[in-house]
């Protein structure tokens, strides 16, 4: 699933471009919407936006954040063709989701559980940097490579993509603690055992994959 919405301090938004791409209408379309009835959504909440430039010399796209009300007031405003009613489902399904994460978010057990998962990101990091070493040690040129790759594979198995564990629920942070324990021990085993780098990585991946299945991620 797309992201559509967004945690901005402690408020929720989406934004002008992506109701616009959503739809299936030009963004400046959208933006016509918006200045047209501006009085109407400034009772909804104030605007904030962004200037996003195209090239050195293009003129920057404004894109518009947009709240939850000013959002769905806007989609009113679009032909309701299956494909708007399409995202507006999911656009109100990833709204409740967000407001849920961010009340999860402001409780001791998501801040105790968020501080677990960064310990245990640390011996993960600790295990994938001994691996790099290992790695070169048995002539890898882009050992490195693999605190990205392995990065990826975590947050890849439990449905996060980069740069959204704040945004995580509690399920998914205890969940991505049993996956980077899992390369922990991978990693660990894999060198005491004297296995080729590369298998290493890849038994990482095969039981990532087994662990997706027993546990319905998949």
């Amino acid at each position: 699933m797309n992201e559509l919405v967004k945690i901005v301090g402690q408020n929720i938004f989406t934004d002008s471009m992506v109701i616009a791409q959503g739809t299936g209408n030009e963004h400046e379309s959208v933006v016509a919407l918006i200045k047209k009835y501006e009085i109407k959504f400034m009772k909804l909440g104030n605007f904030e936006f962004t200037d996003l430039k195209s090239g050195k010399r293009g003129r920057p796209t404004r894109i518009y954040l947009l709240n939850e009300p000013q959002a769905t007031l806007l989609i009113t405003f679009l032909d309701n063709t299956e494909l708007v009613v399409d995202f507006k489902l999911e656009l109100v399904q990833q709204f409740y989701h967000m407001r849920a994460l961010l009340m999860q978010k402001q409780s001791i057990q998501w801040q105790q559980t968020r501080l677990e998962a960064k310990n245990m990101r640390k011996l993960e990091t600790a295990e994938i940097k001994e691996l790099v070493q290992y790695a070169q040690a048995q002539g890898s040129k882009n050992a490195k490579k693999y605190y990205l790759a392995l990065s990826k594979l975590a947050n890849k198995t439990i449905g996060l993509s980069g740069g959204q564990r704040e945004q995580a629920s509690i399920t998914q942070l205890n969940t991505l603690t049993l996956v980077e324990n899992i390369i922990h021990h991978v990693i660990q085993d894999g060198i005491e055992k004297q296995l080729p780098y590369k298998e290493i990585y890849h038994v990482c991946k095969a039981r990532l994959e087994q662990f997706r299945e027993i546990t319905y991620l998949g």
